[in-house]
């Protein structure tokens, strides 16, 4: 596995997997064990995600350098074990 496929992996279950799956586990949750509307509950979940997106987004911007230095050691690692 090289550092492109990492950096390409750790991008899509930051940015996709983690805030669908909130969504969606959030969502089922609110319609089977609250008493807010299904409106109410899709529109807190979103907020919920948006704050998300931003505090996430900020952080992958300001530590790209140590997360290119963590993906480089990790697939050097991957590598190693694979010799």
């Amino acid at each position: 596995m090289n550092a492109v496929k990492v950096k390409k992996l750790l991008y899509v279950f930051v940015h996709l997997v983690g805030p669908l799956s909130y969504f969606i586990i959030s969502t089922i949750w609110g319609v089977l064990f609250t008493t807010k509307s299904t409106f109410e509950n899709i529109s807190d979940n979103l907020g919920v995600m948006a704050i998300y997106y931003v505090f996430m987004s900020l952080l992958w911007y300001f530590y790209l350098d140590r997360l290119d230095k963590d993906v480089d050691k990790i697939t050097k690692e991957i590598n190693d074990n694979k010799v």
